[in-house]
């Protein structure tokens, strides 16, 4: 994000995507995986659940999206 603010003609605001797993992650787990995109100035976090089997998948969306302490 910092090589984008110093780059970037554009004044408007943009958000920064990043993906990656936290299924199986417990909280500090996840926040030590997290914690360095927030910092970075990442502004959504894309769960990739693709190889996980069906019931493992819906039982990561139920859980809702990671939450930061």
């Amino acid at each position: 994000k910092a090589y984008i603010d110093a780059n970037r003609d554009l004044k408007t605001p943009f958000d920064v995507v990043v993906g990656g797993k936290t299924a199986g992650l417990d909280a500090a787990q996840m926040e030590e995986k997290l914690n360095p995109w927030v910092e970075a100035g990442a502004t959504w976090w894309m769960e990739t659940l693709y190889d996980l089997p069906g019931e493992e998948r819906l039982a990561r969306l139920r859980q809702g999206p990671p939450r930061l302490g």
